[in-house]
């Protein structure tokens, strides 16, 4: 509901969150808004800032691992980290396994691993009462809600997709 908002779209690969957000906005009449899309693989960087020009979506594109080039505070974080547990991935559907970089499958053991260190980052970033969603896994929702929790993170929602699966997990950030 704000009229200008800096946004984030952390492992953006291709930028199709955070472009469509940027459109979205756009598409409201908020012409003010700021949002980067950033991805540690230069592949995924290309691919975005090719997307974003043509599209003339007007995001900033950047190449970070995580945080480690971000710049000053965001209303909303947004992303949709690698999720997959490590040993899932060669049962995965075989045009996703064979044609997805492993980069952007591969969420460590538990398939958690982004999530946690996002999550444990985030607040340095956000705002007072900023968001941060995600795109989650399936079975995911309580160990990210744990982690959420464990972290000082309130009003944590979950969202379902149309298949009735758990989607995606908000949160709001209160600075202390």
């Amino acid at each position: 509901n704000r009229d200008t908002v800096r946004a984030l779209d952390v492992c953006c690969g291709s930028g199709c969150i955070g472009i469509s957000f940027m459109l979205c906005r756009r598409a409201e009449g908020h012409e003010k808004d700021m949002v980067t899309l950033l991805d540690i693989s230069q592949d995924a960087v290309t691919l975005a800032d090719t997307n974003n020009r043509q599209l003339q979506a007007d995001c900033r594109v950047i190449q970070s691992d995580l945080f480690s080039n971000v710049e000053g505070r965001y209303n909303i974080i947004m992303s949709n980290p690698p999720y997959i547990r490590h040993d899932d991935i060669s049962d995965l559907m075989e045009e996703v396994r064979d044609f997805e970089p492993w980069l952007a499958l591969d969420g460590g053991a538990s398939g958690l691993d982004f999530y946690d260190r996002i999550i444990r980052k985030a607040g340095d970033y956000l705002y007072d009462e900023g968001e941060l969603l995600f795109e989650i896994g399936y079975d995911q929702f309580e160990d990210i809600r744990r982690l959420l929790v464990d972290a000082g993170y309130t009003d944590i929602a979950c969202i379902k997709d149309y298949a009735e699966l758990d989607r995606i997990v908000t949160a709001r950030w209160m600075n202390r």
